[in-house]
């Protein structure tokens, strides 16, 4: 499990007091397997600091799920939809394992960045990680077959990660079919 304070420094130093702040008002709430800490087209009310765990970002239509991204122990996860317009999240952030999570209200993490530059300056941090992140995602569906685009996978997140994800999502995040994925995987000699 990591601590929030160590969370808090993996996109951007910041200093004890901002941590002391934050803990303040952060809970640590534990969320199984399959439950959603966000729900699409609900109202999403908390930033999700990952002490421990897996996530995924999901989209549902017509009661087919689309993986947008995963998360792990370390990662800072929310709606930034519901962030930014206080509207309904477009999609859902599912645990893919048990997680441990510091939940931290939208209201109490805006007013210390009214008045903290310090945390203003990693919320920035943190907006253009998720901003890499989509565009990495952009990347890698767009190139090529669906070797290449496992392959990156690979070089974006550590194995043990990937081998904790259950190979449907991670055969819908790279928009091919299991079986495709399972075939892709045995070449690379890790089924």
């Amino acid at each position: 499990m990591m601590s929030l304070s160590e969370i808090l420094q993996v996109v951007h130093p910041v200093s004890p007091a901002v941590v002391r702040q934050l803990e303040q008002v952060a809970t640590l709430r534990q969320y199984p397997r399959r439950s959603r800490l966000v729900t699409q087209d609900a109202k999403c009310e908390s930033v999700f600091f990952i002490s421990d765990g897996l996530c995924r970002g999901l989209y549902e239509k017509e009661e087919k799920e689309d993986t947008r991204w995963f998360a792990a122990k370390g990662d800072v996860v929310t709606s930034p939809t519901a962030w930014h317009t206080g509207e309904a999240a477009i999609f859902s952030i599912e645990a893919i394992t048990d997680m441990m999570v510091y939940k931290v209200p939208f209201d109490d993490i805006k007013e210390l960045l009214a008045r903290c530059s310090e945390l203003r300056d990693w919320e920035v941090k943190v907006l253009m990680e998720q901003l890499y992140v989509l565009e990495r995602r952009y990347v890698i569906l767009g190139t090529g077959d669906a070797r290449s685009r496992y392959e990156a996978l690979l070089n974006g997140r550590p194995q043990e990660i990937l081998n904790a994800i259950p190979l449907k999502h991670i055969a819908q995040y790279l928009k091919i079919t299991q079986e495709t994925l399972s075939r892709v995987r045995k070449a690379y000699g890790r089924s």
